[in-house]
C-alpha cells in the first residue's frame, strides 16, 4: 500500500533561531491512527501545525495523496483538526456548531441539515441539538467538537492534545468512546498527547519526538519491549 502523508527532511526553526523540528521524515498508509507522544517542548504541536498548514516547514516538503502540501492554504487541505480547548462558539448552539464548517464550504441548508442530523446521531447527540455549549458537560462538549471536525468529511483528522482539559477519572473512558467513534471511519488519524497512555490506546502506530527530532515509531509493544534508547526507556517508565 502506498503512503498518503509524507514528510520529507522538514526543517522548522522560531524567530529567535532556535530549532524546532530537525530533519523529520514520516510515512502514513491511508487509515493510519498514529499518536506522536513526546514531552512538553519536544516540537509534536509544531509539527501537527505543520501539516495543518497553520506554520510552514523552514525546508522539506510534505505531501498528502500525491499533492505536493507546502504551498496550499489550511482552507484548501480539507484537514480537520480539533484543538485541546475544543474551541467551540458559545454563542451557537450544539447543532450550529457542527453545521460552522459546513457554512464555509458554501453547503446549500438542506445538505447541510442532513449532515448535520448524520453527525449528531453518530455522537449521540440527537437530544441536544438545541443546547448551548455552556449547558453541556466536558464529555458532551468533546463530542460536538469532534462532530464539527468531521460534518465536512475531513481528508485528514488531527487532535490536538483533546483530553488534557478534562478531569483526569474521565479521560480514560472519553478516550475509549472518541477511538470507538474514530476507528470505522478509516481516515488517517493524528492524535498528539503527552501521555503514554492515551497515545498507546489511541494509535496503532507511535511516534515519540524529543527535542525537535523522532526518536523512534513503532507499534506500541515495539515500544515498550524494544526502546532504541536509554531515552525511550525511561521516559516510558
Amino acid at each position: 500500500m502506498g503512503s498518503e502523508l509524507v514528510l520529507k527532511h522538514i526543517h522548522k526553526t522560531f524567530a529567535d533561531g532556535s530549532l524546532v523540528l530537525n530533519d523529520i521524515n514520516l510515512e502514513l498508509p491511508k487509515g493510519t491512527k498514529l499518536s506522536i507522544l513526546g514531552p512538553s517542548g519536544s516540537g509534536k504541536t509544531t509539527l501537527l501545525r505543520l501539516i495543518a498548514g497553520l506554520a510552514a516547514p523552514g525546508s522539506g516538503t510534505f505531501s498528502f495523496a500525491g499533492e505536493l502540501m507546502n504551498d496550499v492554504p489550511p482552507y484548501k487541505r480539507n484537514f480537520g483538526m480539533m484543538f485541546q480547548d475544543f474551541a467551540l462558539f458559545p454563542h451557537l448552539n450544539v447543532e450550529d456548531n457542527i453545521a460552522f464548517g459546513l457554512k464555509m464550504k458554501g453547503m446549500d441548508r438542506a445538505r447541510s441539515d442532513a449532515r448535520v442530523g448524520e453527525m449528531l446521531a453518530m455522537m449521540g447527540l440527537s437530544e441536544f441539538r438545541k443546547r448551548h455549549i455552556d449547558e453541556l458537560s466536558g464529555g458532551e462538549r468533546q463530542r460536538v467538537a469532534l462532530a464539527r471536525t468531521l460534518a465536512p468529511q475531513p481528508r485528514l483528522l488531527m487532535l490536538d492534545e483533546p483530553l488534557s482539559a478534562l478531569d483526569r477519572s474521565l479521560r480514560k473512558h472519553l478516550l475509549i468512546e472518541l477511538t470507538q467513534i474514530i476507528s470505522p471511519l478509516n481516515i488517517t488519524t493524528i492524535f498528539v498527547t503527552h501521555d503514554h497512555e492515551e497515545a498507546f490506546a489511541a494509535g496503532d502506530l507511535v511516534l515519540i519526538m524529543n527535542q525537535g527530532e523522532i526518536e523512534q515509531k513503532g507499534l506500541p509493544e515495539e515500544l515498550i519491549r524494544f526502546p532504541k534508547n536509554d531515552w525511550v526507556r525511561d521516559f516510558l517508565k
